[in-house]
């Protein structure tokens, strides 16, 4: 089994939370689903036969920059407007700065050489942009490389909160959120989990049986 290895930055990107409205919130990182979105965009997979062209794609996330969040104040008009006095009205709008990403594929021999070939050459079908089309992503190829099992006790990409083991004598940045993993054909999530990760970083890890090799780097895939 192999792994496709690439990188994803943009000035800014937002993944917006579902549960918030005219305050829109985003995840502190881009998550599998979103980079199911992603994939599905450069190769060019028409939206209603995404979900069983990326369903089975296995995705490891490596957060390479600190998080920064900006909340903006934006003047939206409403599709319907039911007070005529008020055309518009005032949202919040929340964005991550500076973002950059690793991204970890695994799946089928001949879907992982499309992908390759695609990113290598750049020639998307669709622009590729971070969870907005106004936050154009800059992709590039790294490298292809076989998946190993590991026998070490430490990760480099988002791992599930309960697979972490804290140190508490050495002091270093982490992050915790609750992301999407899956969805369903009608793109609605259906699965959520609690993770955590440090930004370049390293993290202690209990379950080593769960943690793949790819390259330099020990990944957790979804």
């Amino acid at each position: 089994m192999k792994s496709l290895i690439f990188t994803a930055k943009s000035s800014f990107a937002r993944f917006r939370c579902p549960h918030t409205t005219t305050s829109a919130l985003t995840f502190s990182t881009i998550h599998p689903v979103a980079v199911r979105g992603l994939i599905g965009a450069v190769v060019g997979i028409d939206y209603k036969d995404l979900y069983e062209y990326s369903n089975d794609i296995k995705i490891g996330i490596q957060v390479l920059n600190k998080v920064y969040k900006d909340t903006q104040s934006f003047n939206l008009i409403p599709q319907v407007t039911t007070n005529k006095k008020s055309p518009t009205f005032i949202s919040r709008i929340q964005f991550l700065r500076d973002v950059k990403y690793r991204i970890f594929l695994s799946t089928g021999e001949e879907k992982l050489n499309q992908i390759e070939n695609i990113l290598k050459s750049k020639e998307y079908v669709f622009t590729p942009y971070l969870g907005c089309s106004e936050h154009i992503a800059k992709l590039e190829y790294e490298k292809t490389v076989d998946i190993e099992n590991i026998e070490e006790n430490y990760t480099h990409t988002l791992v599930p909160k309960d697979y972490i083991e804290f140190d508490f004598d050495n002091e270093f940045e982490f992050y915790v959120d609750r992301i999407p993993t899956k969805n369903n054909k009608e793109r609605e999530y259906i699965e959520y989990e609690n993770i955590v990760f440090s930004p370049n970083n390293i993290i202690n890890i209990k379950n080593k049986t769960l943690f793949k090799k790819v390259g330099e780097y020990n990944v957790f895939f979804f």
